[in-house]
């Protein structure tokens, strides 16, 4: 099984302070040399608002940050 140990250096998306984060990535994927997209999920230290990053294990590379989705149900009203 392939490890990487991968930096991360972005911007919240909320409060745009910088981030970095030390990463360790594994797994059968890696190991066939395709192209492998990854996503964490990762707090601000700032805000502690959650950002989900889209990353490239191989190299580092962020691709998107963005707030984390919270989907939260509405209960039903009574009809009685």
């Amino acid at each position: 099984m392939v490890e990487l140990e991968v930096l991360l250096k972005f911007r919240c998306c909320r409060c745009s302070s910088p981030v970095t984060v030390t990463l360790r990535c594994e797994g059968e994927g890696l190991s066939q040399g395709a192209k492998v997209n990854a996503l964490v999920k990762v707090p601000c230290p700032s805000c502690h608002q959650t950002n989900q990053v889209i990353f490239t294990p191989d190299d580092g590379n962020v691709i998107d940050v963005m707030g984390e989705l919270r989907i939260y149900r509405m209960p039903q009203p009574s009809l009685n």
